[in-house]
């Protein structure tokens, strides 16, 4: 019995170890109101992402576009088009390239709940 616990034990501070590396930083957070609003996120500074994602928070939130803007002057058109409810994230958004230096995001949406209410929209990256 006590050679199992100690193995889990072990298993699991391995997994411990190894969660920093997959680990998500939050970058922005945005207040969503019950109309159609664009938001432009400007990120400071030279930090490279391989992937984002965006969490709901709250109230309902619809997205109607994501345009992620790079350093180099590239640009990576996602397509999102989804209402993602309270709790929930989009998908792991892969950016093209290797690890990318993102400059800003522009986003295009709207809090979809039926009362006149705020959604809070969290972009996280790694």
């Amino acid at each position: 019995m006590r050679v199992g616990l100690v193995a889990l034990g072990v298993l699991a501070s391995s997994f411990a170890a190894a969660s920093p590396a997959l680990a998500w930083t939050q970058i922005a957070e945005r207040i969503v109101t019950d109309r159609l609003d664009p938001d432009l996120i400007v990120l400071p500074g030279p930090v490279r992402y391989s992937q984002i994602k965006l969490c709901v928070y709250r109230n309902p939130v619809r997205f109607y576009d994501l345009d992620v803007n790079f350093a180099n002057g590239g640009k990576q058109d996602v397509q999102v088009r989804a209402r993602i409810n309270p709790g929930a994230c989009t998908r792991d958004i892969d950016l093209n390239g290797a690890d990318r230096d993102i400059v800003s995001i522009k986003l295009l949406y709207e809090e979809t709940s039926r009362r006149r209410a705020r959604g809070t929209v969290r972009v996280f990256a790694r």
